[in-house]
């Protein structure tokens, strides 16, 4: 029932609606975390590195992709360049670099969708301290929605809750 098309530009748009609405309801900053999964990645990792409703105080991602470019190519044996089949640009590997809040990234080893290179990129261009200020966990036998449940529940909520509560 969306009117409409879908863009990066609307995709951020939507996301900041919901960022103001939040605001409006007394959320602040220091109370936000942002968690991305898969494609969601590049919205809250965006609004993290460009805040412009509220400044969030950290940054969880799950399975994210560098570049819709770097997907294409570990999807594909021959190399096309991006301008050939997408008008977006969705780039995690370059926003991630402005980003300063502590950051966690998770991802399955055995991730078939988003391949694990992608979220090694990511994590690698974040600003931050490794295990100090940015926190890495691959999930042995984990594919791309599987993570959860290959760590066991209770461990991923526990992962999660330290991150949030500076506990890692």
């Amino acid at each position: 029932m969306s009117e409409g098309s879908s863009t990066e530009s609307s995709l951020y748009a939507d996301v900041n609606t919901t960022m103001m609405w939040l605001k409006n309801m007394g959320l602040t900053g220091d109370r936000l975390v942002l968690y991305g999964f898969s494609l969601g990645t590049s919205a809250a990792t965006e609004l993290t590195a460009n805040p412009t409703v509220l400044t969030p105080m950290k940054l969880i991602l799950e399975a994210p992709f560098a570049s819709v470019e770097k997907m294409q190519q570990d999807a594909n044996a021959i190399s096309v360049p991006r301008a050939m089949y997408a008008d977006i640009v969705l780039d995690n590997a370059e926003e991630i670099k402005k980003v300063n809040q502590p950051f966690l990234w998770i991802h399955g080893i055995d991730d078939s969708f988003v391949n694990i290179s992608n979220g090694e990129l990511v994590y690698a261009n974040h600003p931050g301290q490794e295990n100090i200020t940015k926190f890495a966990r691959r999930i042995p036998e984990g594919e791309h929605s599987t993570v959860p449940r290959a760590m066991g529940s209770n461990e991923y909520i526990n992962l999660v809750a330290d991150f949030i509560a500076g506990a890692l």
